[in-house]
């Protein structure tokens, strides 16, 4: 993630109290969460902050946070490349139709950033969260037609074919480490 902003108040004063607490619990004895308990109690009794005078620079955080000049999106345009790429490399192919709509959508507006990763194909969700076992059926509109499917070099007509269902593969939802 994006360090914070170089004159942010934010990042120093958790700075400071995280090193009270350090020296407070170098300084307890007998240890264990009660003790913890303590320091954490005294640290927040201990430090009061006030602030005057601080300045927030409304339209500089906007561009920071929320423009493609910002730190954050150029943080989130890597990561995003990162999980593109290992949906690719992870999402099963047959004819590889799957793997080249696997595609990035990076937004921002006023509320904050969007980074959309996915496929805008039919099957892409089946394929990702597999499907139980089915019975496949012809359509109403033409039931008096055979299913046809391929099977090794063999071209099978049927009337109903009993699908075993599929495993999933989380091709997606396994590039959210990425964003930790």
């Amino acid at each position: 993630m994006p360090k914070g902003l170089p004159d942010s108040w934010v990042l120093w004063g958790g700075k400071k109290v995280v090193r009270a607490t350090k020296k407070g619990a170098r300084r307890s004895s007998g240890g264990g969460t009660q003790s913890t308990r303590t320091i954490l109690q005294t640290t927040t009794t201990k430090f009061k902050y006030k602030f005057s005078g601080v300045k927030i620079y409304d339209e500089k955080l906007r561009i920071y946070l929320n423009t493609s000049s910002g730190d954050l999106w150029k943080w989130l345009e890597i990561k995003g490349d990162i999980a593109v790429a290992g949906a690719k490399a992870q999402v099963g192919v047959r004819t590889g139709a799957l793997r080249n709509s696997i595609h990035k959508r990076h937004l921002g507006n006023a509320t904050g950033q969007y980074l959309w990763i996915g496929s805008n194909l039919p099957y892409a969700y089946i394929h990702h969260e597999g499907t139980l076992p089915h019975v496949i059926k012809p359509s109403a509109s033409r039931p008096k037609k055979p299913l046809v499917f391929r099977k090794g070099t063999v071209l099978i007509h049927t009337a109903i074919v009993n699908h075993p269902g599929t495993k999933p593969n989380p091709y997606l939802r396994n590039q959210l480490r990425h964003f930790r």
